[in-house]
Order: C-alpha cells, then sequence, then structure tokens
C-alpha cells in the first residue's frame, strides 16, 4: 500500500520552528501550546470575517492550509497510505474510526470535509466555534427526529456537491479494536448514490506502535487532551483510504457491515504487522471507558 509523508505544514507557515529534542517537556508544552492558541485565534478571525466573503474552493483551501498548520504546530506527523480521494471530491462521503477530538483537523490535512458531529461539540470552548465557522452537521444522538433531520441535511450537502464524514462508532475509542457501527447516518449515501470512503485512522509513537496518547476516552476532558498532545515527542497518525464503495444497489445495513468489515480488517493486518516487526515493543492494551 502506498505511504506518504505529510510535511505540508511546513508548505504554509514558515515561521513554525521545530522544537529541540532537548527541551524538557513542561516547556515544550507551553512553547506549543502559546503557538497553538495564537493559531486558534487567527482561525477564528478567519472564520468569522473572511470565510463569508469567500466562495466554497476558497474555504476549503483555507481550512486545509490552517489544519496542515495546525497539526505541524502540535509536533504532530501525518502518513497517508492508500490513495486518497483528492482535496474536497464531491457527494463523497468519508466513514472513519475514532479516536480523537483531533480526528478532525488531522482528516482536514488531507481531504477536507464536512463532519456530522455530536450535538455537545458546538459548546466546546474554541473548538466549537471552529467547527461551527467550517459547517459542521451537529446531531443529537439520543433523539431519533434528530437523526432523520440531519439524514435529509447529509443528502442535500451531498447532492450540493459536498465531501462528508461521519464516525458512525458514535464515539470515540481507544484504538484497541473497532466499535460496533451504527448504519443510520448511511442512509444519506444510498439515497444520493454517493460514494463511500472507508478510512481507517492509527495513532503511533515514535518507534512505530500504535499508541493511545490522543485518545480522548474515559473522563477526561479537552483541555487534559490537548496537555497530554502538546507534549508527545514523535507522534504519529497513519490515515489509511481503504477502497472506495459504491453505496448503489445496497441497503444502509448492508453497506455499514461492508464498510466496517473493511475497517476492521485494516485495523487486525496494520496492527498484526507491526507487532511482528517490533515483538519487543508489544504493546499492553488498557481498559478504557468510552466517551458517551
Amino acid at each position: 500500500m502506498k505511504a506518504e509523508q505529510l510535511n505540508s505544514g511546513e508548505l504554509f507557515s514558515p515561521w513554525i520552528v521545530s522544537p529541540s529534542p532537548a527541551m524538557p517537556v513542561f516547556v515544550l508544552r507551553l512553547y506549543r501550546l502559546c503557538r497553538f492558541l495564537l493559531h486558534v485565534m487567527r482561525g477564528m478571525a478567519t472564520v468569522a470575517w473572511v470565510f463569508p466573503r469567500l466562495d466554497r474552493a476558497a474555504r476549503v483551501t483555507r481550512i486545509h492550509a490552517w489544519s496542515a498548520q495546525l497539526t505541524k504546530l502540535l509536533g504532530i506527523s501525518i502518513r497517508v497510505q492508500g490513495v486518497a480521494p483528492g482535496l474536497y471530491p464531491a457527494n463523497h462521503l468519508l466513514i472513519s474510526n475514532h479516536i480523537s477530538w483531533m480526528d478532525i483537523f488531522v482528516l482536514n490535512a488531507v481531504t477536507v470535509s464536512r463532519f456530522v458531529a455530536k450535538a455537545e461539540i458546538r459548546h466546546w470552548p474554541v473548538v466549537g466555534k471552529l467547527c461551527i465557522g467550517t459547517g459542521t452537521l451537529f446531531i443529537e444522538r439520543e433523539r431519533k427526529r434528530d437523526t432523520a433531520r440531519v439524514g435529509q441535511d447529509m443528502l442535500s450537502a451531498l447532492q450540493g456537491g459536498d465531501c462528508l464524514t461521519v464516525f458512525p462508532e458514535g464515539t470515540t475509542s481507544c484504538g484497541n479494536g473497532i466499535l460496533p457501527f451504527r448504519s443510520s447516518l448511511l442512509q444519506a449515501a444510498v439515497d444520493g448514490q454517493t460514494t463511500l470512503q472507508p478510512v481507517y485512522l492509527r495513532y503511533c509513537n515514535a518507534k512505530g506502535q500504535r499508541c493511545e496518547l490522543a485518545a480522548y476516552v474515559n473522563d477526561m476532558s479537552i483541555g487534559h487532551s490537548l496537555w497530554r498532545i502538546l507534549g508527545n515527542r514523535g507522534l504519529t497518525v497513519e490515515i489509511n483510504f481503504l477502497s472506495p464503495v459504491a453505496s448503489e444497489q445496497h441497503d444502509r445495513r448492508t453497506l455499514t457491515r461492508a464498510v466496517e468489515a473493511r475497517i476492521h480488517a485494516a485495523h487486525v493486518a496494520l496492527n498484526a504487522h507491526s507487532q511482528a516487526q517490533h515483538p519487543e515493543q508489544a504493546v499492553q492494551v488498557q481498559p478504557c471507558t468510552h466517551k458517551p
């Protein structure tokens, strides 16, 4: 499978300077936090005052560049495997496993899309504002009627040429497995004859092991999660673009099971390969409580 290391943040922000490897972790976190806050403030200003004057293509370009810069600022490398579908493929639905709040920005650093996210994110400090400004569709999963509403919004967006991303697990996980997929939001893909692109995300440490540093689980706050990520050294996220699935002549449940099977197979194969390469570095899987 073709792999590509993405360092696109360097193309957009020459002022981003890599910290010294000898920098103490606490200093490293403060160093990155200052740049993170400045970058977020610039992003919020762009969303509030620049986006209203831009067409869709220009907004997509800005989101792509900003997200690539963000991953660079946080010291996260991106490794792309498979063939990415393009910057903003029309009538395209990305289906991905879900590990962290960073997943949104990591994916946007490669293929920009509008995300379907739980309603509470709308009220998160900073992240919520950015998600609103970039066209995120919010869903109250506890309300069945809201699922129907969001499904109709998804269909309209896809038919209007948008690219969307959903996380059908419905919550985040540690990344040590794939949770059962929910099929309700895939009805829009069936109705819109949309191309589905399964995506498998995996966060790895500097040794190439799957790691849980970026996982947003248990009772972790967004601030605690950010603080953990700020101290990383050599964190890499693999974005594995799997073969697209045509939605024609499939019902949503069959389609969901097919996509889930592909992502689960990628999870098993890639983690088995990693353990075979580094048997002495086998990771002890720790239980985690998924976000509600």
